[in-house]
């Protein structure tokens, strides 16, 4: 059936039974989705998912888009591919368009600031001018109850009063009641404009702190306006006293606009927000809100589909006492690589746990899989890389920001790399006058261990040290040489006295050799006295746990000023 037969076919329906046509659930198949667009989805199962969006004129014939058909399919597309919980949607024009959307959203429902059902909505909303509205997931929430709001001031909104919302949300086998405001303030930048913004904004907040002072409140929509400073030139915010009331209010939109993001295609700035009070502020997942750009997806994103581009939110919700903490690798393991292991984790009601590892301590990650997070383990086929850093991270699949990973760095061995032990760290100006503090560390960043038998450290004039029969480096491991067995520091255990009794480095500048049995160079390095010249301060490889970093004081690494036998932050290899 095409489209159009199917448009017709449920309008007639719908007068036909007498019933309201705007607020419904659909429950029509999809059927040919000719020229449809593939949007990546943003919605996940166990967070309550939130988005606004201005559909520009939406079914109007003689403004914006001129292809209804086309509009209509394209904000369809992007609806059902996102996949979000809520949207509030404004500029709607015809009810009937907003019908045939919603008719077209399987496992959505509709509700228009003009339905029947909305307590005062027809009185305030006529059917040619722009509406707002919501769709939601009845899976996921109900209605109990939608009335426009803030009609005696709607002039301060353009003539377009918010529609407030009632909502019971069900998620992760807990329900609890929300009030969803959808709202679009009045547009453009003269000072008339927003002046009417700025006396919106206070009677809003002044309806929300008396009539809501302890609910769940979302304020979503087209706020025609910034939250740092406004469009209009060399003003402030009309949203200021919202922003200012950081116990009771926040924007988690907020973040788009000190990104100097822009929500709408004319717009330098975010002036479609989310506004939450502080018993929804304390769900809102960090870092989940996003100016959606569909326009990457939809050709010619703005003749044919609207000026405004989804913003979104996301909220956990029924796991406010959720928590995750990785048991093992939680570091100083040494693992080998190409063989299983089994990471382990605790978890507290997270259905779904990301495991990922690091191989540069945690500077880049890269999956593993997923699990049930009440498994607490998952067996792991280690990747055969020779790497010292690596570390295992556990998160909500759901929730980014709750995530664990090991506390201390771990080492991943590989029988197909090769040992290479280099010199890492070098002391040459002692510990004030005892000049046995002076060391030489040695890392293995290769994969396999090492024999040291027989090998010997020098300095530029002469042997200082020859290693014991049966030394061994294992991979990822580090060994220092300090100059006298004394000296070596409480705690640091990897380490052994020069066989010489001392080192001898000078200050002035000198070269350090690692040699093999038989006089193969190892690795060498030559100092300058701007390395040496301060007592205590060690030269360090730059990155820490490099094999060919350039060495650098120890102390523009870390606060320490060395670290022998350890990483230059303290923890162990």
């Amino acid at each position: 059936m095409s489209r159009l037969r199917s448009l017709l076919l449920f309008l007639s329906l719908a007068t036909a039974c007498g019933g309201d046509p705007s607020a419904f659930v659909s429950e029509a198949p999809l059927g040919e989705r000719e020229d449809a667009v593939s949007i990546p989805s943003r919605g996940f199962a166990s967070t309550l998912d939130v988005g606004c969006w201005n559909l520009e004129y939406f079914g109007s014939t003689s403004h914006g888009p001129s292809d209804e058909t086309l509009q209509l399919q394209n904000a369809r597309d992007v609806i059902l591919g996102a996949d979000l919980d809520v949207w509030g949607v404004e500029e709607i024009v015809s009810a009937a368009q907003f019908n045939s959307l919603v008719s077209q959203l399987p496992g959505y429902a509709g509700l228009l600031g003009s339905d029947s059902s909305v307590v005062g909505g027809s009185t305030y909303y006529t059917p040619g001018e722009q509406k707002v509205g919501l769709l939601y997931k009845p899976a996921v929430a109900s209605v109990l109850g939608a009335r426009v709001i803030l009609t005696a001031d709607a002039t301060y909104f353009g003539g377009r009063p918010p529609l407030e919302v009632r909502m019971r949300v069900g998620l992760n086998g807990h329900t609890e009641d929300i009030v969803v405001i959808v709202m679009h303030a009045k547009a453009l930048s003269d000072v008339d404009s927003w002046q009417r913004r700025v006396d919106g904004s206070q009677v809003l907040k002044a309806y929300l702190d008396s009539t809501w002072p302890t609910a769940k409140v979302l304020v979503i929509g087209d706020f025609n306006d910034d939250v740092d400073v406004s469009i209009s030139s060399s003003r402030a915010s009309p949203y200021e006293n919202f922003v200012l009331d950081t116990a009771d209010y926040s924007f988690p939109t907020k973040a788009l606009s000190d990104a100097n993001l822009t929500s709408t295609v004319g717009y330098k700035a975010v002036i479609d927000h989310h506004l939450a009070t502080n018993e929804l502020r304390a769900l809102h997942v960090a870092g989940s809100a996003e100016v959606y750009r569909v326009d990457a997806y939809i050709p010619s994103y703005d003749t044919t589909t609207t000026d405004h581009y989804p913003v979104l939110t996301r909220y956990t919700w029924g796991n406010e006492g959720a928590a995750l903490t990785v048991i093992s690798p939680n570091g100083g393991e040494s693992w080998a690589g190409g063989g299983a292991r089994t990471i382990t984790w605790t978890a507290t009601q997270v259905p779904t746990v990301k495991l990922e590892y690091s191989l540069d301590d945690g500077g880049a990650w890269a999956l593993i899989g997923t699990a049930s997070g009440a498994s607490g383990s998952y067996t792991w086929t280690v990747p055969d890389i020779a790497a010292s850093l690596a570390r295992v991270r556990v998160s909500d699949a759901a929730n980014g920001s709750l995530a664990d990973s090991s506390d201390g760095a771990f080492t991943i061995t590989s029988t197909n790399t090769p040992g290479n032990v280099v010199l890492h760290e070098i002391l040459a100006n002692e510990i004030g006058s005892d000049a046995g503090t002076e060391f030489v560390e040695l890392l293995n960043t290769g994969g396999s261990l090492v024999d040291l038998s027989g090998w010997t450290l020098w300095d530029a004039t002469g042997l200082r040290h020859t290693f014991a029969s049966g030394t061994v480096l294992g991979a990822g491991r580090a060994l220092v040489v300090f100059g006298k067995t004394v000296s070596i520091p409480a705690g640091v255990s990897n380490a052994v006295g020069a066989t010489t009794g001392g080192l001898s480095l000078n200050n002035g500048g000198d070269t350090v050799t690692l040699q093999k049995t038989g006089g193969t160079v190892v690795d060498a390095y030559t100092y300058a006295a701007s390395l040496a010249g301060q007592d205590g301060v060690s030269m360090n490889r730059n990155p820490d746990g490099s094999a060919t970093g350039s060495f650098v004081l120890h102390t523009s690494l870390s606060t320490l000023s060395a670290s022998p036998g350890t990483r230059a932050n303290g923890s162990a290899f």
